[in-house]
């Protein structure tokens, strides 16, 4: 649930998107939710429960990890892994990331609140965000009705 990233967490809802921030120990944490694939809009109802999700977690000193993963029910997927450098260049790029090597990564992102249980507050401002751009709809059109 969100009330892991809380309470120095800050929360942005651009139009398409979720960014959530928090800052850790001195690090500054970075999660941006995918939330555009919605089941029942035009997507299969499994891919359309996987929800995208990038993740990075910046040093003071200007290095950065960069986690793309993916959530699911009970399970936060680490996809790819970028380190980013002090003078902003990426270090080498490893394809496949061993299996112990991963479930490192994934309790180093537990530790900093983004455990799998977060994927039921991704879900359900998924399906609020959906109802909410319905009633916006709904205002637009009702203007318009009425200008």
């Amino acid at each position: 649930m969100i009330l892991l990233f809380v309470p120095s967490s800050q929360i942005s809802n651009p139009s398409r998107n979720l960014r959530i921030t928090k800052r850790y120990q001195g690090e500054l944490i970075e999660a941006e939710l995918y939330l555009t694939r919605v089941p029942g809009e035009g997507h299969d109802d499994l891919e359309a429960k996987n929800i995208p999700l990038d993740i990075s977690v910046s040093k003071k000193n200007g290095t950065s990890l960069w986690f793309v993963c993916t959530a699911v029910p009970n399970e936060i997927i680490i996809d790819f892994l970028y380190l980013y450098l002090e003078d902003g260049e990426i270090a080498p790029f490893i394809p496949e990331i061993e299996e112990n090597i991963r479930e490192a990564f994934q309790k180093y992102l537990e530790i900093r609140g983004i455990k799998p249980s977060i994927y039921n507050f991704l879900s359900e401002c998924r399906s609020k965000k959906k109802s909410l751009e319905h009633a916006l709809w709904l205002k637009n059109v009702n203007k318009f009705v009425e200008a």
